[in-house]
């Protein structure tokens, strides 16, 4: 399993299904009208973060932890409650892939990634997808 700009910071990180992460590798996350994919760099997210007067950022989600499926409610309120501990500027957006048909609504948070990645692994997430100014993002495996 290749997944390039993959960056491990658990030291006994769940095991990666080839499923789960040819999901990271064909998602497209979203925010504000800007896409970005995993290895690329992104103008438009460029342009986000230089608004925002950021040099970095992370999409992040709060939907179905740990890869488990949960009722929409559910979702949403996990949701909810993530935009209230946020402590930094928030974008709505959405991960989404079209093979198969994926979507979850995520957050693009501009700041620290350190700050966003302790958040991610307290609402149980295994991944979050940093942004940097000018840089191909990548994706950072935190279980």
């Amino acid at each position: 399993m290749s997944l390039p700009h993959l960056r491990i910071l658990h030291p006994d990180p769940l095991p990666i299904g080839p499923r789960l992460a040819r999901g990271w590798r064909i998602s497209v996350y979203e925010a504000a009208g800007a896409e970005a994919r995993l290895g690329r760099r992104s103008a438009p997210v460029d342009a986000l973060l230089a608004a925002a007067r950021v040099r970095q950022g992370a999409f992040i989600g709060a939907w179905n932890p740990m890869s488990r499926a949960m009722p929409r409610g559910w979702n949403d309120r996990a949701l909810a409650r993530l935009r209230r501990v946020a402590r930094m500027p928030v974008l709505e957006g959405t991960g989404h892939a079209a093979r198969p048909p994926w979507a979850e609504e995520h957050l693009l948070m501009l700041g620290d990634p350190r700050r966003i990645a302790m958040l991610a692994r307290r609402f149980r997430q295994h991944a979050i997808l940093r942004v940097r100014l000018r840089a191909p993002s990548r994706l950072l495996v935190l279980r």
